[in-house]
């Protein structure tokens, strides 16, 4: 069917992205970077936050896929869809807390996810390491997206198809029973009074 193949298609556009989120940028370190050499500066006459160098600009941190391996979907939807507004809260932890992009990127990652559970952290003076990538996390991200996905293109091919959403799991619909059995319309003699 034409979905499947848009959809095969869509994953393999996918994939190269997908692999890259596993991998840390080149020569990129977990560890903070401090001093003042590191702060991106604020423009006050165009109201924004610039990066000073390559090591504090997008490309030197990870994508979104690595944001929705690390902390899941909040994140990733707020890179997909206001990649700005996430480009300058970077910038501006970056500056506040004079940490490289990594650093700076998993604490807002974490904050996008659970604000209350970051500030907890932040407040207490825990250290949480927000930047590596564990495989109990990988697994139940990897687990969670199939199901999602799964279930959305279920429910895709039956809306284009007619197909009942429950059949896959051996149910039947309301409408079908009721098609099976001839009771769909009801005659003054099947109605209860």
């Amino acid at each position: 069917p034409p979905t499947m193949l848009s959809t095969t298609s869509f994953l393999f556009v996918l994939l190269p992205s997908l692999v890259a989120a596993f991998v840390a940028p080149a020569g990129s370190t977990t560890t903070p970077k401090r001093g003042l050499e590191m702060a991106p500066r604020f423009d006050k006459k165009d109201n924004i936050w610039i990066p000073t160098g390559p090591e504090e600009g997008p490309e030197a941190g990870y994508d979104v896929w690595g944001s929705l391996f690390r902390q899941g979907p909040s994140p990733f939807l707020t890179r997909v869809f206001k990649p700005s507004d996430y480009e300058q809260a970077v910038l501006k932890f970056m500056a506040g807390d004079k940490c490289d992009r990594l650093e700076a990127q998993g604490n807002m990652d974490a904050y996008l996810r659970n604000p209350a559970d970051w500030q907890y952290n932040r407040m207490k003076g825990y250290t949480v390491d927000y930047v590596s990538l564990r495989p109990k996390t990988i697994v139940l991200t990897f687990v969670w997206s199939a199901l999602v996905a799964t279930l959305v293109g279920r429910g895709i091919y039956c809306i284009e198809s007619g197909d009942n959403f429950w059949a896959i799991l051996g149910l039947k619909s309301k409408v079908a029973e009721c098609v099976q059995y001839n009771m769909c319309v009801f005659d003054e003699d099947t109605v209860p009074h």
